[in-house]
């Protein structure tokens, strides 16, 4: 099946399940969740995993949010999430080793959508190792820095050490003090969400990140 773009009540759902984020609703509009938001979102993962991977001859895969909570360890006890992401990541990573290593992803929520390359939560050896090979190539990785630094829709995220020796320049400093890294793209609803082109949109911003996510996948943190 092909993707076709999502529907303008697959935006409804999602708003819905926030305000009414219970059992009972699930219960009675399952089969719309699987109509509107699971099997489109999945024909579109399956798309944007394709696209790329095979674009650029990447040994990938891909894994899909599940709509279910977690709740045993959070205050919070809302059973669902109001929101859909899909990363492609190295293949054949379990989920706890590809929440440490760089992935590509796409997020789909009531107030519109996110892209994007990171990390869920890089390890402190990943970072250790992160900072040796800046240290070993600043220059190399300060035109990295500069080559994402131009396309300005991204932003970076990830919490900083507030103290950590280091004479890079300022450039530099604002990635190699980070806890875990990413950068990230917010988008309003628009009119590409709702039609194939989605994909390609999505495809083509990632590209302007594939330098970067090269340099990060091939560390390889000591054990």
């Amino acid at each position: 099946m092909a993707f076709a773009g999502f529907q303008a009540e697959t935006i409804d759902f999602l708003w819905e399940l926030r305000m009414r984020n219970e059992r009972a609703f699930m219960e009675e509009n399952r089969e719309r969740y699987h109509r509107v938001l699971k099997e489109p979102f999945d024909v579109c993962s399956q798309a944007l995993f394709e696209t790329f991977a095979k674009k650029h001859n990447m040994q990938m895969d891909y894994a899909i949010s599940r709509i279910n909570r977690d709740v045993r360890f959070s205050k919070d006890k809302s059973p669902y999430k109001a929101r859909k992401w899909v990363v492609v990541k190295e293949k054949m990573t379990t989920t706890p080793q590809w929440k440490i290593r760089p992935v590509f992803y796409f997020e789909l929520m009531p107030e519109g959508y996110e892209y994007g390359m990171g990390f869920y939560e890089a390890s402190p050896a990943y970072m250790r190792a992160f900072r040796q090979k800046v240290d070993a190539a600043p220059a190399v990785f300060a035109r990295l820095v500069q080559d994402v630094q131009k396309h300005k829709e991204f932003i970076l995220y990830g919490d900083s050490y507030k103290r950590i020796g280091t004479t890079h320049t300022e450039l530099v400093q604002n990635w190699y003090k980070r806890k875990s890294l990413g950068l990230t793209a917010q988008r309003e609803i628009d009119d590409v969400l709702f039609s194939a082109e989605l994909v390609d949109f999505v495809v083509q911003e990632w590209e302007k990140l594939l330098p970067m996510y090269i340099f990060l996948q091939s560390i390889v943190p000591s054990a």
